[in-house]
C-alpha cells in the first residue's frame, strides 16, 4: 500500500470490558482465513462521486464462541464479518486508525449485527485482541505511549474476563 487515509468515525467506544461485553451480541475467538488484499473491499459513493462508506468483508474461522444470540448456531465455524477498513488500489482507508485482522491470528472479536443481518466488529482496535499478545498490528503506528498503555490494560482485562492467555 502506498497511502493510508485515516478517516474519523462517529462511533461509540467502550473502555470497560464489562460494558463492551454487555453491548456486543456475538463474542468469538477466531481468525481471518484470507490475506487482507484477497478480501472483499467495499466502497460506496454518493452520486457526485464523494465517498459514502467503506468496509472489508473478512471471512473468519470461529474457534470458540464466548457469547452468542439465541438464533446463532452453536456449531457455526465460518462467518464473514465487517471490518472498518478497505482498499482501493494501493490506497487503504481506515476508520479511526483501525488495523485490519491478520490472517491466521487468533483473536477475541466483539461483534454486533447490523440492520442487514451481518456481523461487524465494534469498538475499533479495542474490539479485537490477539491471543498472541500485543504486536505491531494491534495498535496504530501513530498511537501515543498512553494509548498503547491503555490498549494493553484493556487487552489484559479482556484476557482475564474470558480466562485466556498466560494465566489460563
Amino acid at each position: 500500500m502506498n497511502k493510508v487515509v485515516h478517516l474519523s468515525a462517529n462511533a461509540l467506544t467502550f473502555h470497560e470490558v464489562d460494558k463492551l461485553d454487555a453491548f456486543a451480541e456475538l463474542i468469538v475467538i477466531g481468525y481471518a482465513t484470507e490475506d487482507f488484499r484477497a478480501r472483499e473491499h467495499v466502497i460506496t459513493a454518493f452520486d457526485d462521486g464523494t465517498m459514502q462508506s467503506f468496509h472489508t468483508n473478512t471471512p473468519i474461522r470461529i474457534e470458540t464462541i464466548l457469547k452468542k444470540p439465541e438464533d446463532f448456531p452453536a456449531g457455526q465455524q465460518d462467518l464473514t464479518i465487517i471490518e472498518p477498513v478497505s482498499l482501493d488500489g494501493d490506497v487503504k482507508y481506515t476508520a479511526d486508525g483501525y488495523i485490519e485482522m491478520q490472517e491466521g491470528d487468533s483473536s477475541v472479536l466483539f461483534l454486533m449485527r447490523n440492520t442487514y443481518g451481518d456481523y461487524g466488529l465494534i469498538n475499533g482496535n479495542l474490539g479485537k485482541f490477539s491471543l498472541e499478545g500485543i504486536t505491531q498490528s494491534s495498535v496504530p503506528e501513530a498511537a501515543t505511549a498512553q494509548q498503547s498503555s491503555e490498549y494493553a490494560a484493556f487487552r489484559d482485562s479482556v484476557m482475564k474476563k474470558y480466562n485466556l492467555g498466560e494465566d489460563s
